[in-house]
């Protein structure tokens, strides 16, 4: 989920909220419109954004749908009150978004060279860059190939086996699985109170995930039942094709 930034403001769609709060988008539509237009609340809560079209992907192919968009300082307060409405434990998240835009639009602009030959290093270093990503992007590209080649088999593997096969370690994979500086929607696994990993519901009705209970004798000799999380076949390749797209991202920011 990206905030948009459109002739120098920043804005949001419904669609993009739907996406974060893992909500259907009519359902969040509606609750845009009841907080908008209830005649029971007076004044209303919100103000009743504008609608625009976006395209959408889903299943490989494109439609468009229409969407209300939030921007500026209204859109903003009034989409925070819209996420509080729908799901409270994502209203942080949305904070930290907008904060996060903020920051970059107010970041300085970075100086341009003053002289001929300044300019042409930055240009050697940009090039250099540039291959540099290219070289590592065609070396990801390959292992992304061959999950794609598997993501329609039959099956499922565990965490240490998963993590191997996207090239990580297992504690670094759980990690990334489980990063609190995304939002959930964007996670795979979360750990309850006890510390135990659980799959997220959404991973789950996407494919990528299963998850299960697991019988085992404790060490105080009694019965114990934990959920063991497995990986799918298309859950491994949607996991690759990701962390390509997120080293690919590194490499261009250097």
């Amino acid at each position: 989920m990206s905030i948009l930034t459109q002739n120098n403001q920043q804005s949001m769609t419904s669609q993009q909220i739907a996406e974060l709060v893992g909500s259907r988008h009519d359902k969040v539509k509606q609750s845009i419109e009841r907080l908008a237009t209830n005649r029971e609340l007076k004044p209303a809560v919100i103000a009743l954004p504008p609608m625009g079209v976006v395209q959408i992907m889903t299943n490989n192919r494109s439609y468009d749908t229409e969407v209300y968009i939030f921007s500026g300082e209204q859109g903003k307060r009034d989409s925070i009150i819209v996420v509080a409405q729908l799901s409270p434990e994502f209203t942080a998240a949305l904070v930290d978004r907008w904060t996060e835009l903020e920051k970059q639009v107010a970041a300085p602009v970075v100086a341009l060279p003053q002289d001929y030959l300044s300019a042409l290093k930055a240009l050697v270093m940009s090039e250099e860059a540039k291959e540099q990503a290219n070289a590592q992007i065609q070396l990801l590209q390959p292992k992304a190939a061959a999950l794609d080649a598997i993501s329609h088999s039959k099956g499922s593997t565990g965490i240490r086996e998963t993590a191997k096969a996207v090239g990580m370690g297992q504690n670094e994979f759980v990690a990334w699985c489980t990063n609190p500086n995304k939002p959930a929607s964007a996670r795979f696994m979360y750990r309850d109170h006890s510390g135990v990993l659980n799959a997220y519901s959404h991973r789950i009705d996407q494919g990528f995930v299963t998850q299960k209970l697991s019988c085992f004798v404790g060490g105080d000799g009694r019965d114990r039942t934990a959920p063991k999380v497995r990986f799918t076949p298309s859950g491994i390749t949607q996991i690759a094709k990701l962390l390509q797209q997120e080293r690919a991202s590194e490499l261009e920011a250097v």
